[in-house]
């Protein structure tokens, strides 16, 4: 395959290519159909992103592409005139250009939806991931000593006032 971004991630597998995608190019020796799909598989061309492709593309253009792509497929001998007569009936099947099929609106749609659930979980994430700060609260009975140890103060067992610890040692 050729390193070009992928057309498949723009447009996802859908049946709007169908008809094109399983049509007969032409039947083996076999006497087995082999399909577009196959075809342009086995000239390592991903099927679904070459329809994507060919449907954008002018009918006199997508003829003469879809013809050198034929031309790829291994063991396969065409002349010009045949592969040229094959690509012209399979880009009839293609969708046209100003066909605009459900796949877009929903697509539209279901990226609506996405963008959505992205700043929910964006704001959740926010809400659950932000520092919390403990309210500042004085603790009623406890005393710090000089040295920074707290003591408890007893209420009736002779409990010194504020400073008075201070004159004793």
């Amino acid at each position: 395959m050729t390193n070009r971004p992928s057309v498949s991630t723009l447009a996802p597998l859908t049946s709007r290519y169908d008809a094109f995608l399983f049509a007969p190019v032409y039947n083996e020796a076999s006497g087995m159909a082999l399909s577009v799909v196959s075809a342009l598989a086995r000239a390592n061309v991903d099927p679904w992103e070459e329809a994507t492709r060919l449907a954008t593309m002018p009918n006199a253009i997508a003829e003469r592409t879809l013809a050198a792509t034929l031309d790829l497929i291994p063991g396969q001998n065409w002349n010009p005139a045949e592969a040229k007569t094959i690509a012209v009936r399979l880009i009839r099947l293609l969708p046209q250009p100003d066909e605009s099929g459900p796949t877009a609106v929903s697509r539209t749609g279901a990226q609506q939806k996405s963008y959505w659930w992205v700043w929910l979980g964006f704001a959740i994430a926010i809400a659950v991931l932000a520092p919390r700060h403990p309210a500042a609260t004085v603790d009623a009975g406890i005393a710090t000593s000089q040295s920074g140890t707290p003591a408890v103060k007893s209420l009736g067992e002779g409990a010194a006032s504020p400073g008075e610890s201070d004159r004793h040692p």
